[in-house]
């Protein structure tokens, strides 16, 4: 039987789940599982596919610079069953460009995880034309119905040949450890707790009160700012 303190220090860490619970939350299933990973000096890893915590650590930081080259880029990301990053546009607020439209990067949580967790979103009245630019480049059609799901549309999903590339594990090591991080965070995710996960130089996943958020830092916003400053200074030289 497990002890009162073992509950009251779990139920503690499922009310604030952040980055750090994340990464300690694999080191506990993959101890209680007797598996046994370490690194050793040429970066081989055990055949059972689960890494030492270290690795997974690097790895959340190549996602994450991923996800970031892409929204620099204007090119959205899929998430496996969390959701999506996309670019989309809103009026601009200069009264001498009041027709033009600016860009801002968003996180979109996936439908089917939000119901899953009762979790609230916040929404945006022109999102769903963003999401449509996918299917609108293949010649589909751009009507999205309300239920629709993002795992739905053509959109680019992690690069799993770079990841590979960037952090020097097999296939299968690299699908286990994804699959890992991001059914931890599905399990763990409560609607009346909070969670606060780092994504390293892009922002913070936050969930408070049932609100799913994605705040971006503002060195990434500074950042994503000139690049619409590089587009507007291209479309004015021609």
């Amino acid at each position: 039987m497990r002890s009162s303190h073992t509950n009251n220090y779990s139920s503690k860490y499922r009310r604030r789940f952040t980055t750090e619970t994340l990464f300690r939350l694999i080191s506990q299933t993959n101890r209680s599982e007797d598996i046994r990973s370490f690194s050793i000096n040429d970066n081989d890893q055990q055949t059972n596919g689960f890494l030492v915590e270290n690795d997974l650590r690097h790895l959340w930081e190549l996602l994450s610079q991923m996800i970031r080259k892409r929204l620099l880029k204007h090119e959205p990301c899929l998430l496996p069953e969390l959701g999506a990053f996309v670019i989309i546009d809103y009026p601009s607020s200069s009264s001498d460009n009041q027709n033009s439209l600016m860009k801002e990067p968003f996180f979109v949580l996936d439908t089917t995880f939000a119901r899953r967790h009762r979790l609230s979103r916040i929404k945006k009245p022109n999102l769903s034309s963003a999401l449509s630019l996918s299917l609108q480049a293949n010649g589909k059609s751009s009507h999205i119905e309300a239920n629709t799901t993002l795992s739905s549309f053509n959109m680019q999903t992690l690069d799993y040949v770079s990841l590979q590339n960037q952090s020097g594990l097999t296939r299968e090591q690299l699908m286990i450890a994804i699959s890992q991080l991001f059914a931890i965070i599905d399990n763990e995710i409560h609607p009346h707790g909070y969670c606060d996960l780092e994504f390293p130089q892009l922002g913070h996943f936050r969930i408070s009160f049932g609100l799913a958020t994605f705040q971006f830092s503002e060195s990434f916003i500074t950042e994503f700012k000139l690049t619409l400053v590089k587009i507007d200074s291209a479309s004015n030289d021609k």
